[in-house]
């Protein structure tokens, strides 16, 4: 009799064809999820088995007798066996992070590789129902969502769980019945850590009102995962539907909107705070900002929600003497005309055709750009006439033609003061952009 039942299987998702690798690190939970494994290779429910142990270098001599131990196991039940040593107490230290943080990165990332080297398709984990209802209870003290509340699902991505759903005391039962020994790590005892102060205290405690607490949490999380997924598939529909478009997320039923704003995120360790700026920042005006995490920056691009890893590299193109050319950020037509219909927007100009001189070139704007602005005297900044214009830095993007002289036209603003048009002008030259 296997520690999962059929459904709990069929839910991780995984076929016959498929290659497994268990991750082992010597404790109850790993060893029941191995041998439950072997059992379904016997059975031909999937073609590969392999298992790893990551030594951590924290427990001396009892890590060296868990690592020994796994690969004594292993080899008595002829499943295929790799390990590895990483110093997690430097690790910590270099990163800034918890040992704790620091050793499951560290584990995750071995149990990947090994997955890939191996050609495997997914990896088994030994997370069971009590852990389960610790997941819970951090996430809700670090004050998470329905996503966070939701906890461990039984397949993420290439992990999966079969225990999910097995308590710590069915697991015991399943290995004394076999009389399959195992090892206890000591510092699981020791309430230091978060989650070992849950197991040693907080879930006693609620034991005494509830004993069947940790049922209870684990069955709460599973529903609560049925409606993140929910909400996840409605976001996923509404992403598809808006896209960037303020209107539409604006018109998106909030939480809808939020989980939308997180899949727009350029990074996945978002925070609260940030879902919160971007929802304000979507109530602005263009060219409002939001300074999120990372240093990341969004911005209302006239009807679009943009983040500045999408601003336009630097670029330079030459522009034939009529005919429309394409630019990075949108389109530039230039054409001769026999009059100049003033006023006009600030994405279209008109100058004297023979004030031009030389190759005309259309570019994005530079540190240090000069010209002195239609109907004033004296040069000035660029920069410091998109600050008077209250342009917002994101969206100086130009483009600024230019000849061999100097700026002629920038794009959103105005026309250099010595190519306007007047009374003496003989031939007119026209520009006109249009922004995508």
């Amino acid at each position: 009799m296997f520690v999962w039942t059929e459904s709990t299987w069929m839910e991780c998702g995984v076929s016959r064809s498929d290659g497994v690798l268990a991750a082992l690190s010597g404790g109850a939970d790993s060893v029941a999820l191995l041998l439950g494994l072997c059992a379904l290779r016997t059975e031909g429910k999937i073609a590969r088995l392999c298992a790893a142990h990551l030594h951590h270098g924290i427990r001396a001599q009892e890590a060296d007798a868990d690592e020994a131990f796994s690969k004594a196991l292993c080899e008595s039940l002829q499943v295929p066996f790799r390990s590895e040593r990483v110093d997690v107490l430097a690790l910590a230290a270099s990163q800034g992070i918890s040992v704790e943080l620091a050793a499951r990165n560290a584990r995750y990332a071995f149990l990947e590789q090994v997955r890939t080297e191996q050609r495997l398709q997914v990896i088994a984990l030994g997370h069971h129902r009590d852990d389960q209802a610790e997941t819970l209870l951090l996430h809700l003290l670090r004050g998470s969502g329905t996503d966070g509340l939701a906890a461990m699902r039984i397949r993420t991505g290439n992990l999966i769980r079969p225990l999910l759903r097995t308590g710590k005391d069915e697991i015991l039962a399943f290995l004394s019945e076999r009389g399959q020994p195992y090892r206890t790590d000591s510092t699981n005892l020791i309430p230091d850590a978060t989650r070992n102060r849950i197991r040693l205290s907080v879930l006693p405690t609620m034991e005494e009102i509830n004993p069947a607490v940790k049922r209870t949490l684990a069955e709460t999380a599973a529903r609560v995962g049925e409606d993140a997924a929910y909400l996840g598939l409605l976001a996923d529909r509404a992403l598809h539907a808006c896209g960037s478009d303020r209107t539409k997320l604006l018109a998106l039923d909030r939480p809808i909107r939020l989980r939308v704003l997180k899949r727009l995120l350029p990074y996945e360790d978002f925070t609260r705070a940030d879902l919160l700026r971007l929802d304000e920042l979507l109530h602005g005006q263009t060219g409002d900002t939001a300074t999120l995490k990372n240093g990341v920056i969004a911005w209302l691009d006239a009807n679009t929600l943009r983040f500045d890893g999408e601003k336009p590299e630097p670029y330079r193109v030459s522009l034939p003497e009529e005919g429309t050319v394409r630019l990075p950020n949108g389109t530039l037509r230039m054409e001769y005309v026999e009059a100049a219909f003033v006023p006009c927007g600030a994405n279209e100009a008109y100058v004297d055709a023979d004030r031009l001189t030389g190759t005309l070139t259309a570019r994005s704007p530079e540190k240090g750009d000069r010209f002195t602005p239609f109907g004033m005297k004296g040069s000035r900044l660029l920069s410091d006439c998109y600050t008077d214009r209250k342009v917002g830095r994101f969206f100086r993007n130009g483009p600024v033609v230019c000849d061999e002289k100097g700026v002629v036209f920038v794009a959103g603003l105005t026309i250099d003061e010595r190519l306007r048009v007047t009374a003496q002008t003989k031939r007119i030259y026209h520009f006109v952009f249009e922004e995508e």
